[in-house]
């Protein structure tokens, strides 16, 4: 959230796989959401704080992905006993 008051989120499409950005704009100003692919978003606000922000959260979810990955993988290698 800026200190404007809009608001940005991140959201994973199960169906599709894809992550895109929402933004809210604040009340001020209408309140309007508008979506961005990834790569838009960061071409235009890469290098503000909500960019850096998003990059953040990208790293974050590459890490959690990366654990859930290797929580499937000892599963694998120590099945469960009947």
């Amino acid at each position: 959230m800026s200190s404007n008051g809009d608001k940005w989120f991140l959201e994973h499409d199960r169906i599709t796989g894809e992550h895109i950005v929402i933004h809210r704009a604040n009340s001020a100003s209408g309140g309007a959401e508008t979506r961005w692919s990834i790569t838009s978003f960061l071409a235009v606000a890469g290098d503000h704080p909500q960019g850096q922000a998003l990059h953040e959260a990208l790293r974050n979810i590459r890490s959690l992905e990366g654990e859930a990955t290797s929580d499937e993988n000892s599963k694998a290698d120590f099945p469960e006993k009947d």
